[in-house]
């Protein structure tokens, strides 16, 4: 898994590089044509709310559209050949009690994930809400199989890296399809390598200090949490992707196109919570 993640890296990194000229050519470009436009037409007043200028500057930025189209048509091919059948078998023969209890389990896993990016987030009473839930629910509710600390009206409030990075200021980034992983920004790839270097489950996994673990064997239990996760994701954008490849006459934009909304959604949630900030 530690090897995955640095070649994960490290390919995000060399696209950097690829796209880093193109990139300032067209800014360059944008700048000039936007400074031709203020000197015929100068306005009277600034055009927007701050907040609508995070949550409505998000373009569907694809300079390497090519290779992401190459990309895209390996993954099509590993997910039909592999995932896609696997997702089906677990709708078909696990029963939706238990894929709840799955669900909740792994969330509850990550909750030090959560946590710690409400807390980068300065979303200090978030993260202790996330840290009561996760204690809860690994003793009353048998190590998150059930959701007890919802049952007590204590809802769960989902956050990642990538959120933090936005309410950092950072840019969402060219768009890029990931080997398997699927769509990605180079922000959102950033984010994905960051989580699982703070997750403590990783560090445990691979601490060959602990007890029965000197040859880090218990990394079998990392690999399998992230297997999991990642059956149970797909799994439930499954019939949200059959219907969207048959609404679609190009697959490739719309999928590029519901990326691009849910990171508007998550620059218009960070626009939102600094609104609530002043208010308060």
């Amino acid at each position: 898994m530690k090897k995955y993640t640095l070649f994960l890296f490290m390919f995000v990194m060399i696209l950097a590089q690829t796209v880093s000229y193109a990139q300032n050519e067209k800014s360059s470009l944008k700048q000039s044509q936007g400074d031709l436009l203020l000197k015929d037409d100068q306005p009277d007043e600034i055009l927007g709310d701050e907040e609508e200028e995070e949550s409505g500057a998000i373009e569907d930025n694809d300079p390497l559209e090519p290779l992401n189209r190459v990309i895209f048509g390996f993954n099509q091919i590993i997910d039909g050949l592999f995932l896609k059948p696997v997702a089906t078998l677990y709708d078909v023969a696990v029963h939706d009690t238990i894929k709840v209890g799955v669900r909740n389990a792994i969330d509850n896993i990550f909750s030090p994930i959560t946590a710690m990016n409400h807390t980068l987030q300065g979303e200090g009473e978030r993260a202790f809400r996330t840290v009561f839930r996760f204690v809860l629910n690994t003793t009353v509710g048998c190590l998150g199989l059930m959701d007890a600390a919802g049952g007590m009206g204590l809802e769960k409030e989902t956050t990642t890296l990538n959120e933090t990075f936005a309410t950092w200021g950072i840019e969402t980034g060219p768009y890029v399809i990931l080997p398997v992983l699927g769509p990605s920004s180079f922000r959102d790839a950033y984010s994905r390598v960051g989580e699982f270097y703070m997750d403590p489950l990783s560090y445990a996994a691979n601490n060959r200090h602990r007890a029965h673990n000197h040859h880090r064997q218990q990394r079998h239990i990392l690999r399998a949490v992230y297997g999991i996760d990642g059956l149970d994701k797909r799994w439930q954008v499954h019939q949200g992707l059959k219907d969207l490849e048959k609404m679609s006459s190009d697959f490739y934009v719309g999928m590029r196109s519901a990326f691009f909304q849910r990171q508007r959604a998550i620059a218009q949630k960070v626009a939102a919570r600094k609104v609530e900030k002043r208010a308060d």
